[in-house]
């Protein structure tokens, strides 16, 4: 007879989903890279902007090319502040596909231990069954021949 863990389904069906978790940790976490190269970017371009600005004012500028140049920086800090909210929340979304991965192969780990010591009682049970099996041989054959050593 062979081994059949009856459970085979719903640990396969466990392998699927820890799987497909640790797939979307990974896009959770290209995401969370994006953006904060994104920022840095942003704050680079933001010191650049910031020495070009200093450099504008030492000369004598007009005054709209001034409100300008202010305007452009209060939109890339704005620009700035809206990547550091969208990385929180990819901070958050990753945390949370990263604790569904970790729940899913603690599933999978569960139900794969569990199999693993079905499989040894298994084993245990059909060596059992065999030295058993063994021993009703050596039983008949032994008092098959101590019948025949009487007789004589």
């Amino acid at each position: 007879m062979a081994f059949k863990f009856k459970l085979e389904r719903l640990k396969d069906l466990r392998e699927r989903y820890e799987e497909m978790s640790r797939i979307e940790l990974g896009k959770k976490i290209e995401e969370r890279l994006a953006i904060e190269k994104e920022i840095a970017s942003l704050n680079k371009k933001i010191e650049a902007f910031s020495l070009e600005f200093k450099n504008e004012i030492k000369k004598s500028v007009s005054v709209s090319k001034l409100t300008n140049m202010i305007d452009y920086k209060k939109q890339l800090n704005s620009l700035l502040s809206n990547l550091v909210i969208k990385l929180n929340q990819k901070i958050q979304e990753e945390e949370i596909a990263r604790n569904n991965y970790l729940n899913a192969k603690k599933e999978k780990d569960v139900l794969q231990k569990l199999q693993e010591r079905r499989f040894e009682s298994y084993k245990t049970d059909e060596k059992r069954k065999d030295i058993k099996e063994l021993d009703e041989i050596a039983q008949m054959n032994y008092f098959t021949k101590g019948g025949e050593n009487r007789d004589e």
